[in-house]
């Protein structure tokens, strides 16, 4: 018992303290509760979650036997920089309509849902898989994560609270701290927007670094 809460707690406060640098999920989880609430909010969340307990389950899996592709990680980082800069071009778009429809996720052509953009701001964050399998064999060389099914659910749940922790502390912010949300919207898209662009641009500096490493050698 004792085992099993040591490594609940060790993936809990690894996703929590994981989630507070500030990034494209928990700001756009913060933006959503200041514009839509804490119901599109949380299903933000919920799918954000649900992509990142996945991709530990895989890097559990893959500590021995799961590889990840050059081809597989390109894409990633690809679709991942699509994402972004269209999120980016939908905030800096006449951002007075975006306030009069209303949250940023409803106003999005192809995006009609918190979750669905949850799902794929997720899925296309090529930082999860070397997050994730970083921590996961740093836990288990240590002996914190044993090679078992209680120790794995332990993890993945502990994983679970603490990514919801983090990201409830800006939903929070979005929907208590940020009240007038009307009043201050374009400068929150043009934020947002730069955000997304921002990340945009260092995922492709990453891609690129990685192209010129694998030329040099």
């Amino acid at each position: 018992m004792r085992k099993t809460l040591k490594i609940l707690f060790a993936g809990l406060l690894v996703s929590f303290l994981g989630a507070l640098p500030l990034g494209t999920l928990n700001l756009t989880a913060f933006d959503i509760a200041a514009s839509e609430g804490l119901f599109s909010a949380f299903w933000f969340a919920a799918a954000v979650i649900l992509v990142e307990l996945v991709v530990v389950r895989l890097t559990l899996y893959g500590n021995e036997k799961l590889r990840l592709t050059d081809r597989l990680t390109n894409y990633l980082f690809a679709f991942g920089i699509v994402l972004l800069v269209y999120l980016s071009i939908t905030s800096f778009m006449d951002p007075s309509k975006v306030s009069e429809v209303g949250s940023k996720a409803e106003w999005l052509p192809k995006i009609s849902s918190p979750f669905i953009l949850g799902l794929l701001l997720s899925a296309l964050n090529p930082l999860h898989f070397p997050f994730w399998m970083t921590w996961t064999k740093v836990l288990s060389s240590k002996g914190i994560l044993m090679k078992t099914s209680r120790s794995y659910i332990s993890y993945i749940l502990g994983i679970g609270i603490g990514s919801l922790m983090g990201l409830t502390v800006f939903i929070m912010l979005g929907e208590y701290v940020f009240t007038d949300y009307g009043k201050y919207s374009t400068v929150t898209n043009y934020l947002m927007g730069l955000l997304y662009l921002g990340f945009s641009l260092y995922l492709l500096f990453l891609l690129l670094k990685k192209h010129l490493n694998l030329k040099l050698q």
